[in-house]
């Protein structure tokens, strides 16, 4: 019997805020997909809800834990009074601090499974977060990796295999196929040229840098293309800065957060993702969703979702000269584009559905409880 009043798994997901972003899309279709005879789920934020806490199903719980700040101990001390009272089968984390907070807060509740997560593959660690996350490895009892990548990473630093899983994202493939709206390119302010974009935060490891280097060659030889760069964060004044200084700043439109994202695919011709290091990215499965061909670094995740020369074009890292041929030489070929694009999507549809992802994960929970 379980603190819900019932016999089903509770399951708490603990995240950071429900902010826009890949990590938190997964988890809010994961939620809201679980089997409700099966599973009671709440999602549990260490700061404000967020803006996607809307999206969650109104039979779930959010509950906010109240952080000012990222070190404010009350968050810590609330969670360790709800698992000491409530008791869940299941805490579950994703990202860098949820992941600490879990595994030391989940200590309190010995009956608790503590599932944390690995969601990138990153190049290096501050040292004292790498010393922090190594210290405190042991603590989960199961780790769940979107990538093969991830787990070969959790592996090294020391985790067993046989309490590592990779279960990879999904989404709602027929939420992508939508037609361009009517009225949409005018309200952006764009002409009938082709539309290269990408969809992430503006973050340096992203490659938004990259593709701005790259993309002087790419009017050189489509003069009326243009580049979409949707997403918000740190990098926005740089990279407006960086197009200006390039002498693109015409042809970059940068669109902020946006609510529309599957409308916005519809608009593009070419979807660009230069990253450095990645999970298995939300954003470039939600192109894939959309049936748009791709331009893409083969780093961790980005390689297991995109084949080179089957669901679009693999670049190098750091590495704007072959990033803006691959785009020039793509948007010049309209049948390669549009064979990629129906090669990507069915891939999609395939193996990357919401369905399969959530099923994967409730077989893990009764697997691990």
């Amino acid at each position: 019997m379980t603190a819900t009043g019932d016999d089903r798994t509770q399951v708490w997901y603990l995240i950071g805020t429900l902010a826009v972003g890949g990590t938190e899309r997964t988890l809010i279709d994961l939620v809201n997909g679980l089997d409700r005879d099966r599973f009671a789920p709440t999602v549990l934020t260490i700061a404000e809800p967020g803006p996607l806490a809307d999206e969650v199903d109104d039979a779930v719980p959010v509950r906010s834990l109240g952080a000012a700040n990222k070190v404010d101990p009350r968050p810590a001390l609330r969670l360790a009074r709800a698992l000491r009272r409530e008791r869940p089968a299941i805490l579950q984390s994703f990202l860098y601090f949820d992941n600490i907070l879990a595994r030391l807060v989940g200590q309190v509740s010995p009956g608790t499974t503590v599932v944390t997560g690995v969601r990138e593959v990153p190049e290096s660690l501050p040292r004292h977060r790498d010393l922090v996350d190594r210290a405190t490895l042991g603590l989960s009892d199961h780790v769940v990796s979107n990538s093969e990548a991830g787990a070969e990473w959790i592996i090294e630093r020391g985790v067993d295999s046989d309490r590592v899983s990779v279960i990879r994202n999904g989404r709602d493939v027929d939420a992508y196929d939508v037609s361009e709206p009517e009225g949409l390119r005018a309200e952006l302010g764009l002409g009938d040229g082709p539309i290269v974009g990408t969809v992430g935060r503006l973050v340096e490891r992203k490659g938004h840098h990259d593709l701005l280097e790259a993309w002087s060659a790419v009017l050189d030889a489509h003069p009326d293309a243009e580049l979409l760069l949707v997403g918000d964060g740190p990098e926005r004044d740089a990279l407006r800065t960086h197009a200006e200084r390039r002498g693109v700043a015409d042809s970059v439109h940068l669109l902020g957060r946006r609510d529309d994202v599957p409308e916005l695919l519809a608009l593009f011709d070419l979807f660009v993702f230069p990253s450095h290091y990645e999970g298995l990215p939300g954003a470039l499965l939600e192109a894939m969703c959309a049936g748009l061909p791709i331009v893409t670094t083969p780093v961790d995740g980005c390689a297991e979702l995109v084949m080179d020369g089957e669901h679009g074009v693999h670049v190098p890292p750091r590495a704007p000269a072959p990033l803006g041929e691959a785009i020039a030489d793509l948007l010049a070929d309209p049948e390669r584009t549009a064979a990629l694009g129906r090669a990507a999507a069915q891939r999609a549809r395939d193996e990357f559905g919401v369905d399969s992802m959530v099923e994967r994960m409730g077989a893990l929970y009764e697997k691990v409880r």
